[in-house]
């Protein structure tokens, strides 16, 4: 809801209601403001689909149901989606050419990063989940370093640090949501990890 917020231009959920209300006044569609219908969904307190606001928000954002479903950017998709998805994250947003490899995507993401400092935070995210539940111990390089997915688990706390990420994720209302998160993946995988994983690699959960 925020992402339609910004998108809108309002400061605020009421601001947006308003907005709404003003662009729907002639439709027949329910109170907005008075209501504060929308407020729940701000919140995120939503215990099954709503159908109903989605389909009703979709006539004036064109995006709404994709954003339900798949977050700004693909997050939500980079945070919980499967395999298949993350990997189409990590290949669409790296930009390799059509018939690379995720392999080669996730090369790309690394060296992005620690070549040229740049990112794409969705990217990253799923690049890690992609690693974290198909490849949670391999190894770069020769198979002597460190993990990937724990290599990459750093390049992300690092991006969470930075004003820029702190500012989006926070007016998205997310930022400490998204911590959690990737934090809790983590420590499960490193409390899943085999014997001959190395402990220096539990040091930074």
């Amino acid at each position: 809801m925020n992402h339609l917020r910004m998108d809108a231009g309002a400061s605020s959920p009421y601001q947006l209601s308003c907005i709404i209300g003003q662009k729907t006044k002639n439709l027949g569609w329910p109170d907005m403001v008075e209501s504060n219908r929308l407020y729940k969904y701000f919140r995120g307190d939503v215990r099954r689909h709503p159908t109903q606001i989605v389909n009703l928000l979709s006539q004036l954002f064109q995006d709404a149901e994709d954003i339900y479903w798949s977050g700004p950017d693909n997050l939500w998709s980079a945070l919980w989606g499967e395999p298949h998805q993350t990997s189409t994250i990590v290949k669409g947003i790296s930009k390799t050419l059509e018939h690379s490899t995720t392999e080669e995507a996730l090369n790309k993401v690394f060296m992005d990063y620690l070549v040229h400092g740049s990112f794409s935070f969705t990217s990253t995210i799923a690049a890690y989940r992609y690693l974290a539940t198909t490849d949670p111990y391999g190894r770069l390089g020769d198979g002597h370093g460190f993990g990937r997915a724990f290599s990459i688990y750093r390049q992300l706390t690092k991006i969470l640090k930075l004003d820029e990420t702190k500012k989006l994720l926070s007016e998205l209302g997310v930022y400490e949501g998204v911590q959690l998160e990737i934090s809790k993946i983590e420590k499960e995988r490193v409390s899943n990890r085999p014997c001959w994983v190395s402990p220096i690699e539990c040091g930074l959960v």
